[in-house]
């Protein structure tokens, strides 16, 4: 979205977002579009928290060095689903 990278190449870069647009899109806005607001969409006490830790800050990569990006940490209802360090002892005898 930021880029406007797609598998055949850069298409309309002129139509491309600010990261903070696209934060905004996948989080607020999403949980706006599907007629959820009053739980999802913002980090505030009383809602789910549903979020991801990355391995480095995504709103200070460049947009070539997001898709590369690895979560470490993925919290679903305020539950921890997934850890990378999790994954890496569980291939370990």
């Amino acid at each position: 979205m930021t880029t406007r990278q797609t598998v055949i190449g850069v298409k309309g870069p002129e139509h491309g977002i600010t990261y903070d647009e696209a934060l905004a899109l996948h989080t607020v806005s999403a949980a706006r579009l599907t007629r959820e607001e009053r739980l999802p969409g913002t980090l505030t006490p009383g809602r789910l928290a549903d979020l991801t830790i990355w391995d480095q800050d995504p709103a200070r990569c460049s947009g070539q060095a997001l898709p590369d990006l690895i979560p470490t940490h993925t919290f679903v209802g305020g539950r921890l689903v997934a850890s990378a360090v999790s994954a890496d002892q569980s291939t370990q005898p």
